[in-house]
């Protein structure tokens, strides 16, 4: 009875992050950076994940030159292109859709503006998806998008659809686009049985029929080759307004170039 009472006991303190172990990088940098501070509130804190199991190293040593050596399996910090693949190491179901996604090709094409892990869900202060107060909270996911693309985003909330979906709770931008496997404004993402559209609009309906003549400017512009490239991505933005008569007039310059 005493053991399970003291098993009883325990789960609280782990649950909130407390660490029955020695921790020198956290009690570190408690003082040094201040980074211990924020990892209170991270989501790997309050399940018992240590500096040392994403940063390597032996946090049972107290000299750092010992405790960040190779030797003890100590990794430098990491690059923008290498982050999905480090946080991969444990999220594995995420990463495979990332890598497919748009954020995820980008960024493997060497663009540093391509989206990974931290852009969206901070680091050191990782909050799970369900706290009010992530960024990655369907109540805040417009607005953690909208750090990139703040135009785009502002025609959305201006849209029918931004009023609907704030007051049905939805997130935001993640529910057309997928959240790690964001896809962009594309003919197949807008039109057809399976498309994200077709979830909310009939074929025969107004929202339907707008959705297929949007779907029928992105693509033929997706058809005409890289030389409207451009024009396409101001379609594709355009397309966030919901507003056929706005998509139209972005995608003149390519009509008139035909």
């Amino acid at each position: 009875m005493r053991l399970r009472r003291l098993t009883i006991a325990l789960i609280p303190l782990l649950a909130s992050g407390a660490y029955a172990a020695k921790d020198s990088c956290f009690e570190c940098h408690s003082v040094m950076e201040g980074m211990s501070v924020v990892y209170k509130d991270d989501v790997h804190y309050h399940n018992a994940i240590g500096c040392a199991d994403c940063h390597g190293g032996d946090p049972k040593e107290d000299d750092q030159n010992v405790s960040m050596s190779a030797e003890r399996g100590f990794k430098v910090r990491v690059t923008r292109q290498d982050t999905p693949e480090y946080c991969g190491r444990c999220h594995v179901h995420p990463l495979a859709p990332y890598r497919a996604s748009v954020h995820g090709k980008r960024l493997a094409a060497s663009h540093s503006e391509g989206a990974e892990c931290v852009d969206c869900h901070s680091v050191h202060n990782i909050r799970a998806v369900g706290d009010p107060l992530s960024p990655a909270h369907p109540r805040h996911v417009t607005e953690t998008c909208a750090k990139c693309h703040a135009a785009t985003a502002d025609l959305f909330r201006k849209s029918p659809h931004g009023p609907v979906f704030i007051s049905r709770q939805m997130a935001g931008c993640t529910v057309c686009h997928a959240s790690h496997g964001t896809e962009p404004a594309s003919r197949a993402l807008l039109t057809g049985k399976n498309s994200v559209c077709a979830r909310c609009h009939a074929a025969e309906s107004a929202g339907g029929k707008a959705a297929a003549e949007i779907a029928r400017l992105v693509g033929s512009l997706e058809t005409a080759g890289p030389g409207s490239n451009e024009v396409l991505a101001r379609v594709r933005r355009a397309v966030h307004s919901f507003d056929v008569a706005a998509v139209r007039r972005a995608a003149e310059p390519a009509v008139a170039g035909r």
